[in-house]
């Protein structure tokens, strides 16, 4: 079985998947960390390539004549684990270039067929067994609208969609910052004060130049009564002086 973005064939090289996050592929990574009984998820996964199941198998291959069981579930699965290096430039062979190179370290998932009691076993012991699905309405709105959308996307990979999704997002973006754009004349130029001896605008500009002059008058005529207090003080002062003597 050759899945689509983990290593298997040697000869095949290994596929651009970024920024998809392939989800079987990378929790099998993982479960050959450890023994298959640390993932249980593994048991139900050969459970359902044995009963045939459309939508687990569309996680292995999207194309299902890549799928060598597509039209016949298999009779027998079992796993094994495998070691992965990339090939050298100096390692040469006979036929097509090898990406990889591999080893074998040991047996990962036993044999099984549907009824065998080591499958049976295991999966009553993870609690894997069938159950009743739960009923849903036909009319209900979400699952139509999530059905509809893997009809859409059952053709296409997932890096496929993703870089889908990423090129109309970033073409509405660049539509969006053109819209904005004035069209054709000059950018309008942002409003300045009138300058020293030039007269002032009209309109708003007239009317702050009014409130400019009256308030400069009044700065003026505090200042002049200012100074004349203070003349008059300086001349009271000097009476006084006149009186003592």
């Amino acid at each position: 079985v050759e899945f689509m973005y983990r290593p298997g064939n040697v000869s095949r090289a290994p596929p651009v998947v970024a920024p998809h996050q392939p989800r079987l592929d990378w929790q099998m990574w993982f479960a050959a960390l450890a023994h298959h009984s640390s993932s249980p998820w593994f048991t139900s996964f050969v459970y359902r390539l044995l009963q045939g199941k459309k939508d687990v198998i569309r996680l292995v291959q999207v194309d299902e004549s890549r799928y060598p069981f597509s039209a016949q579930p298999p009779v027998y699965i079992r796993a094994q684990l495998y070691k992965y290096w990339f090939t050298g430039s100096a390692e040469g062979s006979e036929g097509p270039a090898p990406w990889w190179r591999r080893q074998r370290v040991q047996e990962f998932f036993p044999a099984v067929s549907l009824g065998d009691p080591t499958l049976e076993s295991l999966l009553n012991q993870h609690g894997l067994k069938d159950k009743t699905p739960l009923k849903r309405s036909a009319d209900a709105f979400l699952p139509r609208l999530l059905q509809s959308l893997r009809r859409l996307s059952r053709p296409f990979s997932g890096p496929t969609v993703l870089w889908s999704l990423y090129l109309v997002a970033a073409t509405v973006c660049l539509l969006r910052a053109l819209g904005r754009r004035p069209r054709g004349g000059a950018p309008p130029a942002r409003h300045k004060g009138p300058r020293r001896g030039e007269p002032a605008d009209r309109g708003g500009g007239e009317k702050n130049g009014q409130v400019r002059r009256k308030e400069a008058k009044e700065a003026e005529e505090k200042g002049e009564g200012r100074a004349r207090g203070a003349a008059d003080g300086h001349s009271d002062g000097l009476r006084g002086t006149k009186k003592k003597k």
